[in-house]
């Protein structure tokens, strides 16, 4: 038994199912026992990058450690960024990074890059100088990818280390269970009770640390209590169902880039907010403004460096999303009584009041009959013929998550998948084929522009020779949407760095995908039609919509009923 022998074996004991990436120099002493393994499938992404995008999504949609493979020097750098925006979001991925021997670590040899450059953008980094360390090593990595804050944990191994023989005790391997969650200090929960019992009009704010805590159940049954009207963040969307009458969908306190009308209405009339699993990152949680004085905040979150970050809140609570809101929920029904509290149909009419005002303002770009037709028509076609609570929705950078992201309906936990805090183009690509492994029982679906779709459309192949059957919606308007809009100006980027040209659908028809180019909107519906039965036989799809340029409408700030 070699150290290689020993990763993929304690990998094999934590679980794990798939390992996607690239071959590289480095990883050789896995391949014998990754070949015979019956328990993971590893796979060929096209570039290191999408690779750990794979993972991430696979994450994101199950709950699970996703686990990605690169080889050194260039492979290392292609899989920074994806693990850039894995830290970002706080997702937990584990990056086996290949890497010269030891003896010649820091001598400047071909291809040699340190696993420090990952150093702002892991939880925690670990480097197998022994192969009798390797048991422990893995055992502090998922150590550090279960407890706390999930984030990414990057593994350097040295390829001597992997090769050398390994003592008989490197098999007792035991796993580290779930991980580690901190509690809430209880005085801390009590004077968020009082808070919220106390004040006329409380709002919850749901971020993503509800999705990776597993508290959607919590988050629900303490809005009903208190009549709390919901918003989401973009990583947090679908935490609480957008069908419920409590929802506002996006936009957390005070406002979001993507806000809804309502979550705009609703947030200036809090008193108080709750705002759980929520980092509060610039721009997309706030873009900046600040909460009026006044407005009580009480913030539950896992990681110490979110809270007080940029606002002071009165009551912030250092612990696990699900642990604090489970001893929240006990404590405000100690304080309603029995058959106290619930849902107050004047809240659930201002809402829904709210809610019919916006999505009315937008009726006339949803069923805009003009040649190009828009993003925010193609979304509305498209969410007129899936099953919502079979579906899983995935948004990337630029335009499409602003045709995404408002008016999607998430339903249930982990069907929608969105990036906040790095949004690379082309993630979605990566992270629909991480999602798909994971829930392969859902439709899952990517929509991104043809500028991202340049810089990741070789994985359609990926998903083609893997038998993983997504959906990819490519919105294509010649070149970069900004960019396009922006000629105009003196100080916009030249004419040839905004307009793009190619035909992707024949790109994808290549790749061996069911592949469809629409131009004309009344087509919208029967193409997706077609393209959803091709995934249910086992085919990636891809139907490509040209759409015109046109700037994202925000809704005013000052917006309301």
């Amino acid at each position: 038994m070699t150290g290689g022998d020993a990763v993929i074996h304690a990998l094999e004991k934590e679980g794990v199912e798939y390992i996607s990436g690239f071959a590289g120099g480095g990883e050789v002493p896995l391949w014998p026992a990754l070949r015979a393994s019956n328990q993971i499938k590893v796979f060929s992404a096209r570039h290191e990058r999408q690779g750990v995008e794979i993972a991430d999504g696979y994450a994101r949609a199950t709950g699970k450690v996703g686990v990605a493979l690169t080889g050194t020097g260039p492979g290392a750098t292609n899989a920074l960024t994806g693990i850039a925006g894995a830290f970002a979001d706080n997702i937990p991925v584990l990056l086996l990074m290949g890497q010269h021997p030891l003896a010649s670590m820091g001598k400047e040899i071909q291809q040699e890059v340190p696993a420090s450059i990952f150093d702002d953008f892991v939880k925690w980094k670990g480097t197998m100088s022994r192969v009798e360390d390797i048991p422990s090593i893995m055992r502090r990595a998922f150590t550090a990818l279960r407890s706390g804050t999930p984030g990414p944990v990057v593994l350097e191994m040295p390829i001597d280390v992997l090769s050398t023989e390994a003592p008989d005790e490197v098999l007792n391997y035991e796993p580290v269970g779930p991980g580690r969650k901190a509690a809430a200090d209880p005085m801390d929960i009590e004077r968020a009770a009082d808070i919220l019992c106390n004040a006329s009009f409380p709002v919850l704010n749901v971020g993503g640390g509800v999705l990776s805590a597993e508290a959607w159940d919590e988050a629900l049954e303490l809005a009903e209590m208190l009549s709390m009207p919901v918003a989401t963040t973009l990583v947090g969307k679908g935490a609480f169902p957008e069908n419920h009458p409590l929802s506002l969908g996006g936009g957390v306190y005070p406002r979001s880039k993507y806000a809804s009308g309502q979550a705009l209405h609703i947030n200036r009339k809090a008193d108080a907010v709750l705002a759980v699993g929520n980092s509060f990152r610039l721009p997309n949680a706030t873009d900046g403004r600040p909460i009026p004085d006044g407005v009580k905040l009480i913030h539950i979150n896992a990681d110490p460096g979110d809270l007080n970050k940029i606002y002071q809140a009165d009551v912030p609570i250092l612990a696990d999303a699900k642990l604090a809101l489970r001893s929240l929920v006990d404590a405000v029904r100690d304080r309603l009584g029995p058959g106290g509290g619930g849902i107050k149909e004047e809240v659930v009419a201002e809402i829904q009041q709210a809610k019919a005002k916006w999505l009315g303002e937008w009726q006339s770009v949803f069923t805009d009959d003009s040649v190009p037709t828009n993003g925010y028509r193609v979304v509305q076609e498209l969410m007129a013929v899936v099953d919502l609570d079979r579906t899983i929705a995935i948004h990337d950078a630029g335009g499409s998550r602003g045709y995404l992201s408002p008016f999607w309906e998430a339903r249930k936990p982990r069907n929608y998948i969105g990036m906040g805090g790095m949004a690379a183009m082309g993630w979605s690509m990566g992270a629909t084929i991480g999602a798909k492994l994971g829930r392969p029982d859902h439709l899952v679906f990517h929509v991104l522009g043809d500028a991202s779709f340049g810089m990741v459309g070789m994985e359609v192949e990926t998903a083609v020779r893997m038998g993983i059957p997504t959906l990819t919606v490519l919105l294509n308007n010649g070149g970069t949407g900004g960019g396009l809009m922006a000629m105009e100006r003196n100080n916009a980027a030249p004419p040839a760095m905004a307009q793009l040209g190619g035909n992707f659908t024949l790109v994808a028809q290549a790749l061996g995908a069911h592949a469809e180019r629409v131009e004309q909107p009344s087509e919208l519906a029967a193409a997706f039609r077609r393209a959803i039965l091709a995934t249910e036989s086992g085919q990636a799809a891809l139907v490509e919509v040209i759409i015109k340029p046109m700037p994202t409408p925000e809704t005013p700030e000052d917006w309301s009923l």
